[in-house]
């Protein structure tokens, strides 16, 4: 019996070896070597930096990948497309998720040159949780006899008629109103003692429309030290972006009129006073997928949180790269969403309907409802 345990326990240390093997052979092909830290079993460790790594990317391509791809017709983005950070590097998908940085106002001689001033792109995977939300906040309000006494009576001032309200009616009014008062004062003791209770007589009404905000989470594995790089700059362009600078309006005006910055503000009384807005992002959807769902609106980025243990146990390539980083992101649009912009901006089936006020168009859709002869 103990023999037979001891050669299991052999063949699972053998079987352990000959996989972290092969996995560091694959990564070596593209001379990117590992250094991992040993704080978990070393099996798991390797086994999930093999695995993860496409299960993740390509999760939302399903079972039926090749069906999906079949069935798409968009060409997948290409390193040579200037300007864009795209990643996954070395798996060209047909579905990506566009980051657009629209540039800010250059405020100051330290922004001359710098990324935020121009317009920048990122491509990502889709991330494997898209949740599109759409909310209106609604409040109750009270209609109770005394507030419909008083809309009628308003009403009737505003027809015209408000010399015409009866004696009747305002002493109901009156009426209405002691008992109301007789009720608050008592708390709703005289109503007890009457059997009674007031029925507020609700009624919904239209608050407001909250800004929808979005959470992305994206899983990096870099393969070489190139993606690691791109990694590194996907991060710098979130947050970069989504940081305000700071500027002094006296220190602008100032070099406008041919002051020297070193000239400006020896005794220190002009500081940097002001935030810069930070960078808006348009979202969008690059392939097919854009032709199916929901899109968004112009948003900033509030939060870009950086995991570089990716939630498990620490390790790092042998240039001290993270072999596994967690990158979330939360935006809020600046707008909110009503039907106009969501069918100019958001729905691709709204669209159609985007101007709905032209003549030309609503004298179609009428013949295309047959309400007419023509």
């Amino acid at each position: 019996m103990g023999i037979d345990r001891l050669l299991k326990k052999f063949d699972k240390v053998k079987k352990a070896i000959n996989s972290i093997k092969g996995i560091q052979s694959k990564i070596q092909s593209i001379n990117y070597t590992t250094a991992m830290d040993s704080l978990g079993e070393s099996q798991q460790a390797a086994e999930e930096l093999l695995k993860t790594r496409r299960s993740n990317l390509q999760s939302h391509l399903g079972s039926n990948k090749r069906i999906g791809m079949g069935y798409s017709k968009s060409a997948p983005l290409t390193d040579s497309e200037k300007g864009v950070l795209v990643f996954p590097k070395y798996d060209k998908l047909m579905n990506y998720i566009m980051f657009t940085s629209l540039p800010r106002k250059k405020r100051g001689p330290h922004m001359i040159g710098h990324p935020v001033t121009e317009r920048r792109r990122c491509a990502l995977y889709i991330p494997d949780t898209l949740l599109s939300q759409a909310a209106v906040s609604f409040n109750a309000q009270g209609t109770n006899a005394v507030t419909r006494a008083m809309m009628a009576i308003g009403e009737a001032f505003q027809d015209g008629d408000g010399m015409n309200v009866t004696s009747d009616e305002a002493k109901k009014l009156m009426a209405l109103g002691v008992n109301s008062m007789i009720s608050q004062l008592t708390n709703g003791l005289s109503d007890v003692k009457n059997l009674r209770a007031i029925n507020p007589q609700q009624e919904q009404v239209l608050d407001n429309i909250p800004f929808r905000t979005w959470d992305f989470t994206f899983e990096f594995w870099p393969k070489s030290k190139d993606e690691a790089k791109v990694i590194n700059e996907i991060i710098y362009f979130f947050r970069s972006s989504m940081l305000p600078d700071v500027f002094s309006p006296e220190l602008s005006l100032s070099l406008s009129e041919g002051i020297k910055t070193e000239e400006f503000n020896k005794d220190g009384s002009n500081n940097e006073s002001y935030y810069n807005y930070p960078n808006i992002f348009k979202i969008n959807f690059h392939g097919d997928i854009g032709k199916r769902i929901d899109g968004f609106l112009d948003a900033v980025c509030t939060n870009a949180q950086v995991d570089y243990t990716g939630g498990q146990k620490f390790s790092t390539m042998t240039d001290g790269m993270p072999t596994h980083i967690q990158l979330t992101l939360s935006f809020m649009e600046i707008q909110t969403m009503t039907l106009g912009n969501y069918d100019k901006q958001v729905s691709m089936v709204g669209r159609q309907f985007a101007g709905a006020g032209d003549e030309t168009k609503l004298s179609q859709a009428v013949k295309d409802e047959g309400l007419t002869d023509g």
